[in-house]
């Protein structure tokens, strides 16, 4: 903390008469404190929902996540993610691209094997997350696909 940083609490403390402050900011935490007054930690409980932490762990090793006909397609490895076949080749896909089931659309290395990824859907690519050249984590999201029908915009091309 900078020496200007602390002046303006030491000002605060002495113009307010306190003895004690205690200030953290990640989640933000502050005690003051007057001289002769007991200091007591309180903790604020929130009220949360149960968490199924089976159901976490199920959605996560899936390697896609539906969402009406929306699918997150999950990296399924730690690696480097790559567009193309090779840095002279075109991308797999593009956005807006069309796939096919079983169709390839990046290829992730790891520990110097190129691993294609190739879709469990047919469907529409409708965005592509990660830059190409750049690692990606287990579980990542790495596209987003629409299935179950075209888009209005691919249907004027057909």
């Amino acid at each position: 903390m900078k020496p200007d940083e602390l002046k303006i609490y030491a000002d605060f403390m002495k113009e307010y008469g306190l003895e004690y402050l205690e200030i953290k900011k990640g989640d933000f935490h502050l005690i003051l404190s007057k001289k002769g007054e007991e200091i007591k930690e309180r903790k604020v409980v929130e009220e949360s929902p149960p968490i199924n932490i089976e159901k976490i762990v199920e959605e996560a090793k899936r390697s896609t996540q539906e969402l009406e006909n929306i699918v997150y397609v999950k990296s399924p490895l730690v690696g480097t993610f790559y567009r193309a076949p090779s840095p002279t080749s075109p991308p797999f896909v593009e956005t807006g691209s069309i796939v096919k089931k079983g169709d390839p659309l990046c290829i992730i290395e790891a520990m110097k094997v190129m691993n294609e990824i190739k879709s469990e859907y047919d469907g529409i690519v409708k965005e592509i997350l990660v830059e190409n050249g750049k690692p990606v984590e287990y579980g990542q999201v790495l596209f987003i696909l629409q299935i179950g029908g075209r888009s209005s915009e691919n249907e004027k091309e057909s």
